[in-house]
């Protein structure tokens, strides 16, 4: 038995037929593209298996804050990727619009979001009532299912070991470099926002792609094998501009930061 489709067959064998009903159900819960079911109902370590399925209604995400504490940091740019390209969602300019926003998707993948992008960004809008941004969505974590197909480490090293890059200069960027381009920002440096936006993007659309890489080898050996699982649109961020000096002085400033340990 192999799929759904063998257990509700007139050919069924006996022993199967008590999975009918659940089989049953997940069928009516696909059709009606509820991914929280399957959220719920797959191990953390299975959730992989619902990428093929729901990537055509998807969504790439990852944040930028002012540090590490949602209780007393706060969110500064959400990058979201979808089909139709990449959206910074701006603190202090669209970042309110970014709950109506997500209403369209019905899977969230991130990079560490249980324990940081998802968390934070409840307490975020927790304070103006809407903590249930995601209760719609399911909610794959690259993080583990990367490690799941044997990567370690952080994104960029993942990045590195899988082949997938950035332009050079803005991947020796952190996060720490991120909130001091925010801060730059705000006090009066024109080309500090659009920096941490292209840095935030450069995240956000490697995510597809290593996407793919974890979901082709860990479907390797089973079922899902056979299913081809379609390429999500790649967007080029070289449209997105960046200053080049401002990235220098940040890498200037951590060399010195490093050498002073």
């Amino acid at each position: 038995m192999r799929t759904w489709k063998d257990i509700l067959g007139r050919r069924c064998p006996d022993f199967a037929r008590r999975f009918r009903p659940q089989a049953e159900r997940s069928v009516e819960r696909l059709e009606a593209c509820d991914a929280p079911y399957f959220d719920a109902a797959l191990p953390s370590s299975d959730r992989w298996r619902l990428y093929p399925d729901f990537l055509e209604h998807a969504a790439f995400l990852d944040i930028e804050t002012t540090g590490l504490s949602s209780a007393y940091n706060v969110t500064t740019l959400v990058g979201v990727l979808d089909r139709d390209g990449f959206t910074a969602y701006l603190r202090g300019d669209n970042l309110d619009e970014l709950p109506h926003a997500l209403k369209r998707y019905r899977l969230i993948v991130t990079f560490n979001g249980a324990r940081f992008d998802l968390p934070f960004l409840r307490a975020e809008f927790a304070r103006s009532g809407q903590e249930s941004l995601f209760d719609h969505v399911a909610h794959l974590d690259l993080m583990y299912t990367l490690r799941r197909a044997g990567f370690r480490g952080g994104l960029k090293a993942i990045e590195r070991a899988a082949g997938v890059g950035r332009p050079g200069q803005l991947a020796d960027l952190d996060g720490f470099d991120a909130v001091r381009l925010w801060h730059m920002g705000q006090e009066g440096e024109p080309d500090a926002v659009p920096t941490l936006i292209r840095y935030n993007a450069e995240d956000v659309v490697s995510l597809p792609r290593l996407a793919e890489r974890a979901i082709r080898d860990l479907a390797a050996g089973t079922p899902l094998a056979d299913t081809a699982v379609s390429s999500f649109p790649e967007y080029d961020t070289s449209a997105l501009p960046y200053d080049r000096s401002l990235v220098r002085y940040l890498q200037e400033r951590k060399a010195y930061r490093l050498a002073s340990l």
